[in-house]
């Protein structure tokens, strides 16, 4: 684990931030550690044991593994917290079980041991769980930790990311055929369409999917780029801007003053409008919706008066987590820290899985917290391969003051803060100089920070020791 720590004029994003730190240390497993495999409320045992490897609690807490869908969640607040390493091997883990076998689908949940699928969601290799945005979730998950540690082993996924986007894709592109990859069947051991687990019917396609591959292509791009593959970076990057004008042309809302676009297509391919949480706000969130779509602002006010009404109102704090994340890509910090404290006022509430017990002991909670207050407030965009960093800080309405130190990053560490009506700095504790690019002024565009711009001529050059500040 690191030191990460953060200095702030807020004692509430200070008491947040200490909680979200140290409860999250709570679920790290430790190489050389010995336990049983396969524990769920669905097996008493005895269970078989074996030697644990790094990696840390993704998923409910009372089980012996970690979960896809929700290291793909934790993994940036994992790399703040000094857990590289853990990422690495578990991302390692996801994608050599994207066999042949499998129908190129990575498995759902793996013990500890990293190699053995975990028995509750895994009943043979055509018959376990599978939900399509977690699939193009990790392809970008190779890009956002290869952009935070700039570890070229990570490129050797190469083979991983280019056959889900083109074979994966077009074996599940058949009903419907217009790139967007469609659902195996109805039900999660069937392969599902979307993260919600409750939608109404059978879908055929879902918003979240469909955005996380959208995603999935222009991180494929960039990491073709740096691979130095210049042409399979076009054709990436020529995919995602087909699957952007599907959106435009067949998902849009037909009054643009709701806000309500198209949240998923049914079995037989018709659209639906209906309030399916993830379907609905994954596509602001990897950027289908983005600053210059139509209604932008009617889809993101929609998506919040939604999650704040009792009837339509996440009851998982899993679902909720990611709210804050849509808020803050899109410029809206204060928005953003309300759910935040939502996420964290909730803590103490029971679970609504009750074994599970407190919302607090679900791990997607302080992992994603510690994510957005430090990269998400201070607007971390790294690219550590090129030894660059850009700074767009977001500080929400009453924060005067935040600084993050021990930000593991590349190869070292580094140290960043702004003082509203004052300054904004780094400190560089890497072997390299680094090319700084702080945005001294508020910005509501939609930013992806893993996909920045080009490296700016206007860079700052922060030597290894130095501490540079500009004035605002």
């Amino acid at each position: 684990m690191t030191g990460l720590r953060i200095a702030t004029d807020d004692a509430s994003l200070a008491e947040m931030f200490d909680w979200a730190s140290q409860t999250a240390t709570r679920f790290v497993v430790s190489d050389g550690s010995h336990g049983p495999l396969d524990v769920s409320e669905a097996d008493a045992g005895p269970h078989r044991t074996a030697d644990y490897r790094a990696s840390y609690h993704a998923g409910y807490r009372f089980r012996s593994g970690y979960y896809l869908r929700d290291f793909a969640h934790q993994a940036v607040g994992a790399q703040l917290l000094g857990l590289a390493r853990h990422n690495a091997a578990m991302l390692e883990s996801f994608v050599r079980s994207a066999t042949p076998e499998h129908g190129g689908w990575p498995v759902w949940a793996l013990n500890f041991d990293r190699v053995t699928p975990l028995a509750i969601d895994y009943r043979g290799p055509d018959r376990f769980v599978r939900e399509l945005p977690a699939v193009f979730e990790l392809v970008e998950l190779v890009h956002v930790l290869y952009r935070w540690t700039g570890d070229r082993s990570l490129l050797e996924h190469h083979g991983h990311w280019r056959r889900t986007l083109t074979e994966f894709v077009a074996a599940h592109d058949r009903i419907l055929p217009n790139g967007v990859a469609e659902a195996d069947g109805p039900g999660i051991f069937d392969g599902a369409a979307s993260y919600n687990e409750r939608p109404a019917g059978a879908l055929l396609e879902a918003g979240d999917a469909f955005a996380a591959q959208y995603a999935a292509n222009r991180h494929a791009a960039s990491l073709e780029s740096a691979l130095g593959e210049r042409e399979a970076a076009e054709r990436f990057t020529a995919a995602a801007e087909q699957l952007a004008a599907v959106f435009t042309r067949e998902w849009g809302a037909p009054d643009r003053s709701v806000g309500e676009l198209v949240s998923a297509r049914d079995a037989e391919g018709r659209p639906l409008r209906e309030w399916l949480k993830e379907a609905n706000w994954f596509p602001p969130l990897k950027g289908l919706v983005d600053t210059d779509h139509p209604n932008r602002a009617a889809v993101l006010d929609h998506i919040d008066r939604a999650c704040r009404d009792d009837a339509t109102a996440p009851r998982n704090v899993e679902a909720l987590s990611y709210v804050p994340e849509v808020f803050l890509r899109h410029g809206r910090p204060d928005t953003a820290y309300e759910w935040m404290r939502t996420v964290y006022d909730a803590r103490d509430e029971r679970h609504e899985v009750a074994a599970q017990g407190s919302n607090g002991d679900y791990p997607e909670v302080s992992f994603t917290l510690v994510a957005q207050i430090v990269a998400g407030f201070l607007g971390l965009e790294p690219n550590a391969s090129a030894s660059a960093v850009t700074t767009r800080h977001a500080l929400p309405r009453g924060v005067g003051l935040l600084a993050a130190d021990d930000i593991p990053f590349g190869d070292g560490r580094i140290g960043v803060g702004v003082r509203l009506d004052d300054e904004v700095w780094l400190e560089n504790h890497t072997s390299r100089e680094l090319a700084w690019t702080p945005v001294p002024a508020r910005d509501d565009r939609f930013h992806d920070p893993h996909l920045g711009r080009p490296l700016s001529e206007d860079a700052l050059r922060v030597g290894p020791g130095e501490r540079r500040s500009i004035l605002l």
